[in-house]
């Protein structure tokens, strides 16, 4: 499981990799996809967490949380 930090506001690829890996540590919880590109070309993640040993995610209720939807707002990326 990769070491988070709370001291600090994680850049982006710090955040990708962060993503990734706890995805790589726990690929029966969590699904990393890309759902498009940002206006500088990065890829916008988006992060599925389910149990998908009681069935897929879309067949399940389900709650959306958002982050860093302005690039100044890095607080966002800590909270969610």
């Amino acid at each position: 499981m990769p070491q988070l930090s709370f001291d600090r506001f994680h850049r982006y690829a710090d955040l990708t990799a962060i993503l990734h890996q706890f995805a790589a540590d726990h690929p029966q919880l969590m699904q990393v996809a890309s759902i498009g590109k940002s206006y500088e070309g990065r890829d916008i993640w988006l992060v599925t967490a389910t149990n998908t040993a009681t069935g897929p995610a879309g067949e399940k209720p389900a709650f959306w949380v958002d982050g860093n939807i302005h690039s100044v707002e890095v607080s966002a990326s800590a909270a969610c």
